[in-house]
């Protein structure tokens, strides 16, 4: 009876730590890295850690022993136990070949006076290439309403020749409201950090349905489409400028189900004033080509009923969003000799055909099951949609 007492006495002093040691993860990097605000000279790199630590990207150029150690600063303090980090690179060659991976320590214990670290790790180098300021010819993809449906995501860009590509612009509503904690990642981040995102960028064009959920005010957390923090910019792309816009709701800022928490209205007369700037600025008007991507297309009265649907443009205009959008964007873009919009929303693939001193410019709806490979060059701008039995509906050059 007594030995019995002495191991079950020796068994429940050995169990905290058999269960610690059964317990314990290790300390990875469990999302990313991705690639966001790719520019002729910077890059930020996003990725998330299983536990609180310090982080930074080593850089160097393809083929080059130097390496320099990025890290997030504000303040004059880096940014530190956290799991989710974005960090700028600057300072970068155009049209140059780099490599790059992320390095991170554990933090165990942070107190005022004393900081303990834990397990160091670092990833696996990648690479990726500054966008070319001379470039004649950009090739991009586009999807668009995916609403959480990850292998739909994955599904579209296997349909496009992703080796091609120099980036991806999801158009809106590719999460149907953000509800849940990590939700970007199953959605859609995860997905192309498989198929892509470690070695190219993608922005995210946000969709009415984007703003929606009580996490909404987050997204901009994993989100970084320019070095301003905004949704809404221009990228460049040698002689190919391409204009992102966000749409906002489709219903009036006062409807009883926006419960008075949302600033759509102001905040497309922001857009329609930073705009106006844009086109007026000489590297857009140095563009060849120019190309805008909104969720939402813009509508106004005056629009041409379109075949797909005789019906539609008057049932758009019943909608505040697209009609807002019209009013406060299609006189700006009229002046400023756009190629082609690419658009969604609809779920329903229809193209708005140019109006003289209506819209100067075809706007492409791309339906719900579908990419669209855009390919800018002397030519003009390409532009192929394939749908998810991989048919083929639209190619056609503007």
């Amino acid at each position: 009876m007594h030995k019995h007492l002495i191991s079950l006495i020796a068994l429940l002093l050995m169990l905290p730590s058999l269960c610690g040691a059964q317990g314990t993860t290790p300390y990875t990097i469990n999302h990313g890295p991705y690639l966001q605000g790719l520019t002729y000279d910077g890059v930020i790199v996003c990725f998330t850690t299983s536990d609180r630590g310090f982080s930074g990207v080593e850089i160097r150029e393809k083929g080059s022993s130097e390496v320099r150690l990025c890290r997030t600063s504000k303040d004059g303090l880096f940014e530190a136990d956290n799991t989710l980090n974005s960090i700028a690179i600057e300072g970068l060659k155009p049209a140059t070949e780099y490599e790059y991976r992320i390095i991170s320590k554990q933090m165990l214990s942070f107190e005022p006076y004393k900081v303990v670290f834990g397990e160091e790790i670092e990833s696996e180098w990648y690479d990726f290439r500054t966008f070319d300021p001379k470039a004649d010819e950009v090739t991009f993809v586009v999807a668009n309403d995916i609403h959480d449906d990850a292998k739909k995501c994955a599904d579209l860009l296997d349909l496009m020749p992703m080796d091609e590509a120099e980036m991806v612009f999801y158009n809106g509503d590719i999460m149907s409201h953000y509800s849940r904690e990590g939700q970007p990642f199953t959605s859609f981040i995860d997905v192309s950090v498989e198929k892509f995102a470690r070695h190219k960028p993608f922005a995210v064009v946000r969709g009415n349905h984007e703003t929606r959920g009580h996490l909404a005010r987050e997204y901009g957390n994993y989100i970084h489409n320019t070095r301003e923090g905004r949704y809404y910019g221009v990228y460049y792309f040698g002689s190919t400028a391409v204009v992102m816009l966000d749409c906002g709701e489709d219903k009036d800022d006062e409807h009883p189900v926006y419960a008075g928490l949302v600033d759509f209205d102001r905040y497309r007369e922001e857009q329609a004033a930073w705009l106006k700037e844009v086109v007026r600025s000489k590297e857009f008007r140095r563009a060849e080509r120019r190309i805008v991507i909104v969720h939402i297309p813009p509508t106004v009265e005056r629009m041409a009923q379109v075949e797909q649907n005789a019906k539609r443009v008057p049932d758009l205009m019943t909608w505040r969003g697209n009609a807002h959008l019209g009013e406060l964007l299609l006189p700006i873009l009229n002046k400023a000799d756009i190629d082609v919009m690419l658009s969604a929303h609809l779920h329903s693939h229809v193209v708005f055909p140019p109006q003289e001193g209506v819209v100067e410019f075809p706007i492409i709806a791309n339906d719900n099951v579908s990419a669209m490979l855009v390919r800018s060059s002397k030519e003009g701008v390409y532009v192929k949609i394939v749908n998810r039995e991989g048919k083929t509906t639209l190619e056609e050059t503007y």
